[in-house]
């Protein structure tokens, strides 16, 4: 599939029709950790244990408990939207519907995605501090697979008033971003790495 890029306006950063679907390829490759070119519900429990394991939150805790059920309820609405042959498994192609269907506008967001973030954040915020810090997001991003080097720049992109503190609100406007905005330079539009 070509992707057409289009005109940058002056003094603008330059747009990508398809932004979000290189997010969502980005998502998937990330998620398919046994890399069998489909999803399954293991490939989610594992990503909220290794979440559980950089965070410190321990999957016997109950944030890590928690974590495990909503990558659990994640996997069956995207489960939902996607698996039209019942086989159990989302290829790529299912997951961009899938993503779309299920997160695809900010009302859908704020539905279906909300708790998870909230839970993911509670664990990336493993002192309840109400605040998490560059090295706790970055162990966070970690554990979804990236390079230490990345993930301190992409946790550094979500402190958007640059106080060293990223706050709830931050976490969620970054993974707004990144499923929702075509502009490839919104702070959390490389939360998983630059978008290539």
């Amino acid at each position: 599939m070509l992707l057409e890029s289009v005109s940058q306006p002056p003094g603008g950063p330059l747009m990508i029709a398809d932004a979000i679907g290189l997010k969502y390829d980005r998502m998937f490759d990330m998620l398919d950790v046994d890399l069998n070119g489909v999803l399954e519900e293991q490939d989610f429990i594992t990503l909220a244990r290794s979440i559980a394991q950089a965070t410190g939150v321990g999957l016997e805790s109950a944030k890590g408990a928690t974590l495990v059920l909503e990558r659990q309820r994640c996997w069956a609405l995207l489960l939902e939207h996607a698996d039209a042959n019942g086989d159990g498994q989302i290829d790529r192609d299912e997951f961009h519907r899938a993503m779309s269907g299920a997160f695809g506008d900010p009302s859908l967001l704020e539905r279906n995605l909300r708790d998870g973030l909230h839970a993911e954040f509670a664990a990336i915020d493993a002192d309840d501090d109400g605040v998490a810090t560059i090295d706790q997001m970055t162990s966070f991003l970690t554990a979804w697979g990236l390079e230490h080097e990345v993930a301190a720049a992409s946790a550094t992109s979500l402190d958007q008033n640059g106080d060293g503190w990223i706050t709830r609100e931050e976490y969620v406007a970054g993974w707004s971003d990144f499923l929702l905005e075509e502009d490839t330079e919104a702070p959390g539009s490389t939360l998983l790495g630059a978008v290539a």
